[in-house]
């Protein structure tokens, strides 16, 4: 997926809203539908079946407006009930809600019959793009080139609560598989624990640590400043929605900054290491609400959490190793990496969040709580690895996830 910013003109804008808006109703009937037909009638109603009632809504008196946008586009939020359908029935997602104005993500679907596609010979790798019911290209911000002679299969146009437009493409792109990386001098994969957490962000089992950027923290002033101005301000007032703007912009800066550290975190991680270990994080467990008297110092933390961004660390150490070639190993949750000595292996009493460092009473050796925390992960991550390794065919590769919970007993409590 290729996304980039772009800048339409009024004209594309307001169509664009429309289009939006029209997208969002569709899904939002559909659902009704869907839920109508089964408590009163207890009719399981499908993807078909809401096709035909598209059909008949655009083709209605009152719901004239809907034919100012594509067909194919007011399709494709159909598709997508239906997938979210099928995700509960899996067991895999929630049941699906309805879309709110203002609060849901705008986006619109366009498949290959609805836009049309150039590629401009004065500069390989772009592509002049035009939207079904629009006379002009859009303008497009191409930041990095798509793969020469590529097809999009399709096209999504995104509004985010900044105001701000995006263009994401979706092409078939095979990603080559980085070297492999070993220890020098030996044919064993070069390896990394990473332990998460608050104070640094993530400590490598070298010691070395990456510092927590706390964005919020550092917009602290403004947000509150513009916050406290919001509430102001009167409702569905024009000077509101201005504020309001400057809020979403303020919260965009913030969520890009985190995003591209993120990024280039993970790329160099996944760049300099055959296999990378990390622990399995419950982030939504970490995040519930607190009760009783800590319920102000559980805001905080959960704040600390949020900003930190572990789930989007994971998620984006999952996806490149599977692209480059690296195996990802997640150790089981209640392994005890903070308070077994990575010297002795002798595990101690549970440490308290604001103890930092400790010595091992069966040996003596004395520990930085993340940097033995990291280390342990490693030595765990790599005996899961070769337990998994061992049991392949032979010239077979490592697979690119390796999760303990996942593992037979056997592997999980072999020594």
């Amino acid at each position: 997926m290729y996304r980039y910013r772009c800048y339409p003109t009024e004209e594309q804008a307001a169509q664009l809203s429309k289009t939006f808006g029209a997208c969002r109703w569709v899904y939002n009937e559909g659902l009704a539908l869907r839920q109508k037909a089964w408590r009163e009638y207890r009719v399981s109603v499908g993807f078909a079946e809401t096709c035909r009632a598209l059909t008949g809504w655009r083709q209605s008196v009152e719901m004239s407006w809907l034919r100012a946008v594509s067909s194919t586009v007011l399709q494709q939020p159909l598709r997508h009930l239906q997938a979210a359908f099928q995700g509960f029935f899996d067991g895999s997602a929630k049941y699906p809600k309805r879309k709110k104005k203002g609060r849901s993500p705008d986006s619109a679907t366009y498949m290959r019959t609805g836009f049309s596609w150039r590629e401009d010979p004065e500069r390989p790798g772009t592509r002049a793009v035009k939207l079904a019911l629009q006379r002009e290209p859009l303008d497009v911000r191409w930041s990095r080139p798509l793969p020469a002679g590529d097809t999009p299969l399709r096209l999504t146009m995104s509004r985010d609560r900044a105001g701000r437009f995006f263009v994401s493409f979706l092409v078939e792109e095979v990603v080559p598989a980085l070297p492999a990386v070993f220890v020098a001098g030996t044919r064993e994969p070069q390896a990394v624990g990473l332990d998460l957490g608050l104070a640094s962000l993530v400590t490598l089992d070298d010691g070395t640590k990456v510092d927590h950027p706390r964005l919020l923290r550092r917009y602290q002033a403004r947000l509150k400043r513009l916050q406290q101005e919001l509430h102001r301000k009167k409702l569905r007032s024009r000077n509101r929605e201005k504020v309001r703007l400057k809020i979403a912009r303020l919260y965009a800066l913030i969520s890009d900054v985190r995003r591209d550290m993120l990024d280039q975190l993970t790329t160099r991680l996944v760049r300099e290491n055959q296999v990378l270990v990390v622990e399995d994080l419950s982030v939504a467990s970490l995040m519930a609400a607190g009760k009783g008297k800590g319920r102000r110092r559980k805001a905080r933390l959960n704040e600390a959490i949020r900003d930190a961004s572990w789930g989007t660390l994971l998620r984006m150490l999952t996806y490149k190793c599977e692209w480059y070639g690296r195996t990802l190993v997640v150790v089981d949750r209640f392994f005890p990496s903070t308070r077994r000595c990575s010297g002795c292996h002798a595990v101690g009493p549970k440490l308290d969040v604001s103890v930092r460092q400790w010595a091992c009473t069966e040996c003596g050796a004395q520990h930085d709580r993340d940097e033995n925390a990291a280390v342990n992960l490693r030595d765990e991550g790599m005996r899961l690895y070769w337990q998994v390794s061992i049991s392949l065919p032979p010239g077979s590769k490592a697979p690119a996830l390796i999760k303990a919970s996942e593992l037979s007993k056997e592997i999980r409590l072999a020594a």
